[in-house]
């Protein structure tokens, strides 16, 4: 356990400022200030919330103790007192400290967890219409260029009947590798569901989309992937592109249809191959599009899509 000793307020102040630490033991009587205007201005920060404050006092009176303890310290000790007392509310007080840390961690692996694949490691479908929401709003608000490309895996299905499951896996954990590769730092790569990715694209026209789309497309068809006991697998991907700046969508479900539109037809001009949206007029406000629906958080296709999965793949 390392200690810092302060003499004055001033000092203790800088020295939480700028150290780490878990335990203050601060005494109200400093030279230049109460202690109860420093536990204050601890308590006072959401980044102190899981540190521990320990008042020291000779202050013995029920309302001393009461005005100490509202003000946020976490225990107040009245001298004199006995050292071992003293060692044992400190350890005490370092294990609540303890406690809420690993609350602290936990709470950001669960929040890890529910916004990513487990297969992949990439963002989940969940976290993707969330975000996908957040995005489209901003982009038809100022005007900015927002674009989505929509990823599948061309004939997995053959790839899992031929070679097991656990081959599947492994080709989707390596393309996602390789897309996460690929991408910038301000773009957005999702696990779509299945053998499908989704990579939303802010400040990007529909031109350079295809072309992005193309280095993710060359990105897999280039080397095969390695499968574990067997001969490596030439994988290759279909993409459909759309973008909010080459046709004004009224909705995130019209932007997603359009992309969803063009990797069909991807997949019916042949397979491993980029298609972009075909520009249409924009619908009249409160029109519904009849080429896909949205649910939930995520986002769903329509009953014709769901009969055309077959022939895609």
């Amino acid at each position: 356990m390392e200690v810092t000793a302060c003499s004055t307020g001033a000092e203790g102040l800088a020295a939480l400022e700028g150290e780490d630490w878990d335990l203050c033991l601060l005494d109200r009587g400093l030279p230049d200030m109460d202690g109860i205007e420093l536990c204050r201005h601890i308590k006072a920060h959401a980044r102190f919330d899981a540190r521990q404050v320990i008042m020291l006092s000779g202050y013995g009176s029920l309302d001393a103790r009461v005005e100490a303890l509202d003000l946020g310290a976490d225990d107040y000790i009245i001298k004199p007192f006995h050292p071992t007392e003293l060692l044992a509310r400190v350890n005490a007080s370092r294990r609540v400290v303890e406690m809420q840390q690993q609350l602290v961690d936990m709470a950001g692996q669960l929040e890890r967890l529910s916004a990513h694949d487990d297969l992949t490691g990439i963002f989940n479908r969940r976290h993707f219409g969330a975000t996908l929401d957040h995005a489209f709003d901003h982009s038809s608000r100022y005007r900015r260029p927002l674009s989505v490309a929509i990823i599948d895996v061309d004939r997995f299905k053959n790839i899992n009947d031929s070679y097991g499951h656990q081959a599947g896996d492994a080709v989707l954990a390596e393309v996602a590798r390789r897309f996460s590769s690929s991408v910038r730092s301000s773009d957005y790569l999702a696990r779509y569901g299945g053998e499908e990715f989704v990579v939303l694209l802010p400040e990007t026209q529909l031109e350079d989309a295809v072309c992005f789309g193309e280095k993710l497309r060359e990105a897999v068809a280039s080397v095969p992937v390695p499968i574990a006991g067997g001969e490596p697998l030439p994988v290759t991907v279909s993409i459909g592109t759309a973008s909010l700046a080459h046709t004004q969508f009224v909705s995130p479900t019209e932007m997603i249809a359009a992309a969803d539109q063009a990797l069909y037809r991807a997949k019916r001009n042949g397979r491993n191959r980029v298609e972009a949206e075909r520009r249409r007029s924009r619908r009249p406000a409160g029109a519904v599009s009849p080429e896909a629906t949205h649910h939930g958080a995520g986002w769903v296709r329509p009953p014709g899509e769901i009969a055309r999965e077959e022939s895609r793949s």
